[in-house]
């Protein structure tokens, strides 16, 4: 009975294969899915505007304007050494190429100075004196000039009362060319030692005789003084003589009348003063 059941399993078995062989060969057979249309290729990039190439470098101008076509070119200056373009590394410094300026000479120029007085520079002047109750009478004088401030007057010559010395001293109030002036000063004079022959009126019946004795007097006086830059001096002044000694004046004969003794009192004792010296000033 086990082989037949055998039997009967595997003809089921084939029948079943062909079966289904047979169906799979009349169902019509399935279509594939087309595949999705592959996307557009990317367009080919456009290639950047080339740059221009650089201009030519001009050619250097030649160290001298007249220098022959045929004169060997200069040299190049040598090229920058390379930079290290790692990260970190540090730059090298830039070379400094030494300056080609000229050098430039300085000239010291002293300060410019303002002149100096005429009376600092022509410190001594001598000058001929005419004066009445002056220095001299008739006579030089000596100016030294101390400070263009201040000066120092001598003088020495004749008059009525003899031979005279004067010394003053003077005050300049200004340092120009042309000055006032203020003074003090003393003189000194002689006298005569023979007495005067007869000094009265041709119409008296009277002989007068007088001598003049030796004499003191002090000087004030205000003036001008005015020296310019040549040496050209002129010097001014009035003032008042006063006789500070005793009488300087003696009746030797006669008796003087009341215009005589006036006289002798302008002639010989205090009275006023008029100056006038010229001369040159020296440096």
């Amino acid at each position: 009975m086990k082989p037949h059941n055998d039997r009967q399993l595997w003809c089921a078995t084939l029948a079943a294969l062909l079966g289904a062989a047979t169906a799979r060969a009349q169902s019509p057979e399935p279509v594939a899915p087309s595949p999705a249309p592959a996307p557009p290729a990317p367009a080919p990039p456009v290639p950047a505007p080339a740059e221009p190439a650089p201009p030519p470098p001009s050619p250097e101008p030649s160290a001298s304007p007249l220098e022959p076509p045929g004169a060997p070119p200069q040299p190049e200056p040598p090229a920058p050494p390379p930079t290290d373009s790692r990260p970190g590394a540090l730059e090298a410094p830039p070379e400094v190429t030494p300056s080609t300026t000229p050098a430039v000479s300085v000239v010291g120029v002293a300060p410019v100075l303002p002149p100096r007085p005429v009376r600092a520079e022509r410190r001594l002047a001598l000058l001929g004196e005419l004066s009445w109750n002056g220095l001299a009478g008739f006579g030089p004088n000596l100016i030294f000039h101390v400070d263009p401030h201040l000066s120092i007057d001598l003088g020495a010559g004749l008059a009525f009362v003899g031979w005279k010395l004067g010394l003053r001293t003077r005050y300049n109030f200004l340092t120009s060319e042309t000055t006032p002036f203020i003074g003090a000063g003393i003189l000194g004079a002689t006298g005569f030692d023979a007495p005067s022959q007869d000094i009265a009126a041709d119409d008296d019946n009277r002989e007068l005789n007088i001598k003049a004795k030796p004499s003191a007097f002090v000087q004030l006086t205000a003036g001008l003084d005015y020296t310019d830059s040549d040496g050209f001096t002129f010097l001014g002044s009035i003032g008042y003589a006063i006789l500070v000694s005793r009488d300087n004046v003696e009746i030797v004969t006669g008796e003087p009348t009341a215009e005589e003794r006036r006289a002798f009192d302008v002639l010989f004792r205090s009275g006023l003063v008029l100056s006038v010296g010229l001369g040159y000033a020296f440096r």
